[in-house]
């Protein structure tokens, strides 16, 4: 399983608003918290990113360099910056970590 099926995006969440439910009333896979499978995009920095770590890129410009030296580009299909790949990743932390307004709160 690629992500997390039983992830729902509404109703009362544990953890202070984000979008995991009560333990007690659905299975939560461990680290499978997505509420959706990559994308093509995602899938190919993940793995982009996994082969530079693996390669002994651990700082933030190795990775950017081993990135670029593999052929990975960011979404507008331009080679990485520090800057872009910070952005990209700040996306993607985002889009995990989404609050959600508490019973009765109006979201701004």
């Amino acid at each position: 399983m690629r992500y997390n099926v039983y992830l729902a995006e509404t109703g009362d969440a544990k953890g202070g608003g984000r979008y995991i439910e009560e333990p007690a009333q659905v299975e939560n896979i461990v680290f499978q918290t997505r509420a959706g499978p990559l994308d093509a995009f995602e899938d190919a920095l993940a793995l982009a990113m996994t082969a530079a770590f693996d390669a002994g890129a651990f700082e933030f410009s190795e990775l950017v360099t081993s990135l670029n030296a593999a052929g990975s580009l960011d979404r507008d299909g331009a080679a990485w910056t520090e800057a872009t790949l910070d952005a990209e990743l700040d996306r993607l932390g985002q889009a995990l970590f989404q609050t959600i307004p508490a019973a009765g709160e109006i979201a701004a």
